[in-house]
């Protein structure tokens, strides 16, 4: 039996990245190996045995008072009992100190990697920004990259979740034996009619899904939606940039393009749509795009919103995101064949069934079986 120990220093409420973390390490319980996973707190549908809190309950309200306060307790708890597992499992937000401790004791670490190398993301995000003539949005700082620097040379293994961000790593000269590629997935449980056919509608809608921002290509699809001249509608489910309000303000303005800044449920929206658009920048492997296709969804994307998944010319539609013709040759291709969508529509379906959580738990279970096993 093999044992890990995982750290996410973050509440856990099992949206966003803990949605994530919850969902793989939930799963991680096989008779070859198991995760005990070391939270600060957590939402009370997660509280279930292998998940310790860190942070007494009733101690909550003024642990958060202080934004490291969470952190430092969780990373204290996680490594009072280091000695007594095979090899660490440690997610973003972890600091640099807890690395350095778990090496000194030895223990193989196994380090979760989101997005791409962060060095090589904001050479993407500056980028994008200088052509749009904007400042850069993101938040990356040196530290951030050079904190993560480290923790590469200290990881002896990383979760790369897409072939975009294992060729990024590689890019920044990690060897590969280091990078296991992976991938995310997605829960049934969220969608209970996704095996059913979308009701018929005689107006086509696409459909975007995540925050309407630059790293998105929100602003490109804009560009595209324009220029294809299709008849229908665009629908933007997410928080919008400020950046793509001010330099797509006349796109966002047409009557064909709605903007939906919050949607309580995603399940129906996917349901409303013919196809889903999605030519992000920068990545790692997006749920969304999971989502979509289990929901019959071809996919018109760009390799980093692929995320490993989605197949061209099988699943969808992927291009360049900078490729504006082939960004408006592929809205129109999908909006005008029914017979197209529908081909692509089955097969994105069954894609989806091999990436459902249950069993990329179980992949990256013997990911880390097949690294640690004695020679």
């Amino acid at each position: 039996m093999l044992n890990l120990s995982s750290l996410f220093t973050v509440y856990c409420s099992d949206r966003a990245v803990s949605h994530i973390y919850f969902s793989l390490c939930q799963q991680w319980n096989y008779p070859d190996s198991q995760v005990r996973m070391v939270v600060p707190n957590c939402a009370p549908s997660c509280r279930i045995p292998n998940l310790v809190e860190a942070v007494p309950r009733y101690l909550k309200w003024l642990c958060y008072r202080s934004p490291d306060w969470p952190r430092d307790l969780t990373e204290k708890r996680f490594l009072r009992d280091l000695k007594d597992f095979d090899a660490i499992y440690l997610w973003p937000n972890t600091s640099i100190e807890t690395f350095r401790k778990v090496k000194q004791q030895s223990k193989p670490i196994f380090l979760e990697r989101i997005n791409c190398y962060t060095k090589q993301a904001k050479f993407i995000l500056d980028d994008a920004s200088s052509r749009l003539g904007i400042a850069p949005q993101h938040k990356i700082t040196a530290d951030m990259i050079q904190q993560e620097e480290e923790e590469i040379s200290l990881a002896d293994f990383i979760f790369c979740p897409s072939p975009e961000v294992k060729k990024s790593f590689m890019g920044a000269g990690v060897p590969e034996h280091k990078l296991l590629l992976t991938s995310y997935g997605w829960s049934p449980k969220r969608f209970p009619h996704f095996l059913s056919n979308k009701p018929l509608s005689d107006t086509i809608t696409v459909i975007f899904v995540g925050d309407v921002s630059v790293r998105k290509g929100a602003h490109l699809l804009l560009q595209a939606w324009e220029k294809a001249g299709i008849k229908g509608r665009l629908l933007l489910c997410g928080r919008m940039e400020p950046a793509i309000a001010e330099t797509c303000s006349s796109l966002l303005a047409r009557s064909d393009v709605i903007h939906r800044d919050y949607t309580s449920d995603i399940a129906f929206a996917y349901r409303e749509a013919d196809f889903f658009a999605f030519p992000s920048l920068e990545e790692g492997s997006p749920l969304v795009t999971y989502e979509a296709m289990a929901n019959g969804l071809p996919v018109l994307t760009s390799p980093m919103g692929a995320g490993g998944v989605a197949r061209d010319g099988k699943d969808g539609i992927i291009v360049s995101p900078y490729d504006e013709e082939a960004l408006v040759t592929g809205l129109q291709q999908l909006a005008g064949c029914a017979e197209l969508r529908l081909r692509m529509s089955d097969s994105a379906r069954e894609r989806a069934q091999e990436f459902t959580w249950e069993k990329v738990a179980r992949r990256r279970a013997e990911l880390v079986l097949a690294r640690l096993k004695p020679a």
